[in-house]
């Protein structure tokens, strides 16, 4: 074994770790100096011994400085990093856990609900959870519906006539006054307890360039002017049928200063409306009609001071063909048309406002036609569908006593105004006035005795005045409404087949009050009261009271 060997390489490391203790220690230079001399001294005596060479003992040294020179830039370079990753960490004094504690708490309450808006607000807008669930095109459909359940009595005054006022509807349907029995008079003296609902859903379509489809589907019977299903028939199935289905198309409203709509097929009543005098809430207009709106300058005005607007409309009340070989051209089928200019003017603080409106609607070609002797070739002039109060003739012409066919006797043209004053400066709640008059300028006293052989005095105004007062919307529980008006309608002011379907239950030639109260019982649930009490103005005793009491939910 090479003992040299080893006790040079052991000294070459005792000499290693000396010298880098010096060199790691500074504070203690002087101690490390006496060290290295120490060393140098061992290093002298060994070299004299005999036992290592001068040659060796350098080397040794130099090999020991070298190493220890190595381990110290090695320490700097770590110390190096070490700080520099110290000068950017934050420093983070201790905290004791009941400060945590407190702050935790502090910061949940403060920022919870904020955060769970932020949040829901963005999982409803990114639809979180179902990417891709549902094609694109279904964000352009919006569906609404609403379902009322209604309580009603129907109350008739003690004096009423009996065995006078006919059910032209039964009659016409059955071919005679005979021939429909029972059915051909009109109950005036039985008061009766009914349970009706009404249901209706429908959908808004976005189809792009302004273009939207209105849909609709609702209960009921095939009367125009209701869409009530009597309850109580052993739970048959309701009757839904299509009550709106229309394309509107409204090319320009972006800019606020003008509005120019269009719709085609079936859909709400275009018309501007204060009440049902003219019109039931619950009508459908087939056609195509138009709406122009907009605001007009004063001079040296930069901002619209009023509104205006103008409406116009045709409407097939009964288009006709070929009848029993005898053509009869489509000018010749049964219209409607209207029009209607308005303005809403401001009346100052607190949104108060007046509007006036002025329509004029020209029913075409509904009177009746008498049938040549035994014939049926007029029966189409007969109208489909009659409440009361309308005069009325027999077109039927007929040797048979037990036919019988009952059409309009005059003409309708109906000049129509209403007037809406919103007062407004009562907080949340309003008082509006309002009022409606018509009057039908087409009866003529000599066409109609031609008709009929009869001198019928014109029976053709109607109007109506009244008050309401609260929330314009319910949109919460505790909203309420109430209202109270007066109406008048002679018998032949307006076609008694499209008028109120409640007040007198239909019809004209009726006088009397109207009351009502809405009260809110969630954001999406209200509770209406109404009470109607109606009198006959010319025609024998007829007096009818209703009561209702509906409760009304809507999506």
């Amino acid at each position: 074994m090479n003992h040299a060997w080893i006790r040079r390489t052991a000294v070459t490391i005792f000499l290693a770790g000396l010298l880098g203790t010096a060199q790691a220690a500074p504070d203690a230079q002087q101690s490390a100096e006496e060290l290295r001399n120490t060393v140098i001294n061992l290093l002298n005596a060994l070299v004299q011994k005999g036992v290592i060479t001068r040659e060796q003992a350098d080397a040794m040294v130099a090999d020991a400085q070298a190493k220890a020179q190595a381990e110290a830039k090695k320490r700097e370079a770590e110390q190096a990093a070490q700080e520099a990753q110290d000068k950017n960490a934050v420093r983070v004094p201790y905290i004791p856990e009941t400060v945590k504690e407190e702050l935790s708490k502090s910061i949940r309450d403060e920022l919870r609900e904020e955060v769970k808006r932020d949040v829901i607000t963005q999982a409803q807008v990114e639809r979180w959870g179902v990417p891709g669930a549902l094609p694109s095109w279904v964000n352009d459909l919006q569906f609404f519906g609403d379902l009322r359940f209604r309580a009603e009595d129907d109350l008739y005054a003690h004096d009423n006539a009996t065995d006078t006022y006919l059910n032209f509807n039964a009659i016409n349907a059955a071919g005679g006054i005979d021939r429909a029995g029972e059915a051909a008079l009109l109950d005036t003296t039985t008061d009766r307890q009914l349970l009706f609902t009404r249901l209706r859903f429908g959908l808004d379509a976005r189809l792009g360039n302004a273009f939207t489809l209105d849909f609709r589907l609702a209960s009921g019977s095939s009367s125009p002017v209701s869409a009530n299903q009597q309850l109580g028939t052993y739970g048959q199935r309701w009757f839904v049928g299509v009550d709106r289905a229309a394309i509107i198309w409204n090319p320009f409203s972006a800019d606020g200063h003008q509005e120019l709509d269009f719709r085609f097929g079936r859909f709400n009543n275009p018309f501007v409306t204060y009440n049902e005098l003219v019109w039931d809430v619950d009508l459908g207009f087939e056609g195509v009609s138009t709406t122009y709106a907009f605001d007009y300058f004063h001079f040296n005005q930069a901002e619209p001071s009023r509104t205006a607007f103008i409406t116009l409309g045709a409407f097939p009340l009964q288009t006709l063909g070929q009848l029993q070989g005898d053509l009869i051209s489509p000018i010749n089928s049964k219209w409607l048309y209207g029009a209607q200019i308005g303005t809403e003017l401001p009346l100052g603080a607190h949104q108060q406002r007046i509007r006036l409106t002025a329509a004029f609607y020209d029913f075409v070609r509904v009177t009746g036609v008498l049938n040549p002797p035994n014939g049926t070739i007029y029966d189409f002039t007969a109208p489909p569908y009659m409440q009361k109060g309308n005069t009325v003739y027999d077109i039927s012409n007929s040797t048979d006593p037990t036919v019988n066919l009952f059409a309009l006797a005059g003409k309708y043209r109906e000049a129509d105004a209403n007037l809406l004053i919103d007062v407004g400066g009562f907080g949340p709640n309003r008082v509006t006035l309002g009022a409606d008059f018509v009057k039908n300028v087409a009866w003529n006293e000599n066409d109609v005795f031609a008709l009929t052989g009869q001198l019928i005095r014109p029976r053709t105004l109607g109007w109506e005045a009244g008050i309401e007062v609260g929330r314009d919307t319910l949109t919460a529980a505790g909203q309420w409404r109430a209202w109270m008006s007066y109406r008048y309608v002679q018998r032949d002011a307006v076609v008694d087949a499209f008028d109120d379907s409640d007040f007198h239950l239909g019809g004209t030639d009726a006088r009397g009050y109207i009351t009502g109260f809405d009260v809110g019982l969630s954001s999406k649930v209200g509770l209406r009261f109404r009470y109607m009490s109606a009198n006959a103005i010319d025609g024998p005793p007829l007096g009818i009271d209703v009561l209702q009491l509906d409760l009304m939910g809507s999506l």
